[in-house]
């Protein structure tokens, strides 16, 4: 099944069409995936099952998804996947990613492809991150959403100024980061250097002003632009 036929099938309420990541970043993960032979997944951020649908079409195996919110999403992300045929591959885990995370270290998982998309408060992505350095298999790959965001930013600034053991690669999804594990970590305990930047505090707060308040002429002109860039 290819992105095309997954997306025409997945049920996402339209009142909420900007909750998932979008088409073309979905085509990525399966177009990624494929290429690189990666098999050993998982994701904090379920929702919809957008993304999980298109990691297990692409793997046809086990995905590993972490979400305590299908409530909230009608439990639409599982119906998809029993759909999709997807079901037998899933484990879902409907808990907190940081009750879930320590006890697949516990139970010594390892993957080669982990996506971070729960959790987007600065505490929280970085608890996923700090897991999915202990979870990820040398060579393996990890991907950030929302990029755009404040909190991403800072942790994506802190992965290249302090982890020289993860290399950043661009992708053609400007709301993602993609980092490869190319090494072990051999930062020494008193190791840390400054991630402050102040390019990601004005993106920030621009998209928040875009995103906020009061519609306008020159919102909406931003708006335009920002699609077009992207």
């Amino acid at each position: 099944m290819n992105p095309g036929e997954i997306n025409n099938k997945l049920i996402i309420p339209a009142e909420d069409s900007a909750s998932p990541i979008k088409s073309n970043e979905a085509e990525f993960i399966f177009d990624f995936l494929k290429e690189k032979g990666l098999s050993k997944t998982l994701e904090t951020g379920f929702a919809y099952a957008k993304s999980a649908s298109h990691i297990v079409a692409a793997t046809r195996s086990r995905h590993i998804a972490i979400d305590p919110f299908q409530d909230h999403y009608q439990n639409l992300g599982i119906a998809n996947m029993k759909a999709l045929g997807f079901a037998p591959y899933l484990e879902l885990h409907e808990d907190y990613s940081h009750n879930v995370l320590p006890k697949l270290v516990d139970r010594k998982e390892k993957f080669d492809f982990i996506f971070i998309d729960g959790d987007h408060k600065f505490d929280g992505v970085f608890v996923d991150f700090y897991y999915t350095d202990l979870l990820l298999e040398l060579g393996g790959y990890f991907l950030l959403h929302d990029t755009w965001m404040r909190s991403t930013q800072l942790l994506i600034s802190f992965i290249k100024k302090n982890r020289k053991d993860y290399l950043y690669q661009k992708t053609t999804c400007r709301n993602f980061a993609l980092f490869q594990k190319i090494s072990e970590d051999a930062r020494d305990g008193m190791h840390y250097k400054e991630f402050f930047t102040l390019k990601a505090t004005f993106s920030h707060s621009l998209i928040s002003w875009m995103t906020s308040g009061k519609n306008s002429v020159l919102k909406r002109i931003m708006f335009y632009f920002k699609e077009k860039l992207k």
